[in-house]
């Protein structure tokens, strides 16, 4: 079962107790190996440099009210970075880090550079860690953030620069409901929906901690939907890349037939 799949993890998917997990780390670590040998390729895009930042200033008693975002993600990027090199390197792997903007993206030579390093290292067995570069000018953060917003643009958009088979969304959430589940614990989750016909009222928890909802996710899952690739919206349920790799039915899928689980 050969392919790349995009796996776009969010900020407080790597967090337990509020704060950024290693275990979390070795266990996506686990798992893209396991696909691996499966002849899957697995790049990850992933966000947590500015909650890796902030940890940072707080472990050094630094107030972080005292630093803007991209001041912290250029603190937390190292940091980020350590915490996938150590759970990759547990199972003899390497990864390799493609910080972009949506300028890159815009850039038909960058895009075209992006694309051949990115496939390079893939062909290779390395698992490129894809992440928004915020240490840069604030009106492109202001910018970028309208066309990021929190990595799903991002991830939609590096996963048709590399033809992706498929994307795996993670959510804290889980997938996507028919009502917020926090205000009606009794909430059903979709199982599958179909992208032209759900309502406005699905949604799924929005997370605290980073910039994205599940507006954004919906609608950036629905585009790599449309281009073909195979697309589901899941939590950090046991094993779910693997299995989302194999083909078995994890969170929310994208499809034809809407139905509850």
């Amino acid at each position: 079962m050969g392919g790349l799949i995009v796996l776009k993890v969010g900020t407080k998917n790597l967090m337990v107790g509020g704060h950024l997990d290693q275990g979390v780390f070795n266990d996506l670590a686990r798992q893209t190996a396991e696909v691996q040998k499966d002849g899957k390729k697995v790049l990850i895009v992933s966000s947590g440099a500015v909650q890796a930042g902030r940890e940072r200033l707080s472990s050094l008693g630094f107030n972080e009210n005292n630093f803007i975002k991209k001041e912290m993600a250029g603190i937390g990027a190292r940091h980020l970075l350590n915490r996938w090199g150590e759970a990759f390197a547990c199972y003899n792997k390497e990864i390799s880090q493609f910080w972009l903007t949506y300028a890159n993206l815009q850039d038909n030579n960058e895009r075209k550079s992006i694309r051949t390093g990115i496939l390079n290292c893939l062909d290779v067995g390395l698992v490129p860690i894809v992440n928004e570069n915020d240490v840069i000018s604030d009106a492109e953060i202001v910018f970028m953030e309208k066309k990021f917003s929190e990595n799903d643009r991002l991830a939609r958009m590096t996963a048709s620069l590399v033809s992706a088979e498929g994307v795996l969304f993670l959510t804290d959430a889980g997938g996507i409901y028919e009502e917020d589940p926090r205000k009606n614990p009794k909430a059903r989750m979709y199982e599958e929906i179909n992208p032209f016909v759900f309502g406005t009222k699905i949604i799924s928890g929005i997370s605290d901690v980073g910039r994205g909802g599940i507006e954004t996710k919906i609608e950036e899952a629905k585009a790599c939907f449309l281009a073909g690739m195979r697309v589901s919206v899941a939590g950090m349920e046991g094993d779910v890349l693997i299995k989302f790799c194999r083909g078995e039915s994890v969170g929310t899928k994208l499809g034809k037939f809407p139905r509850f689980k």
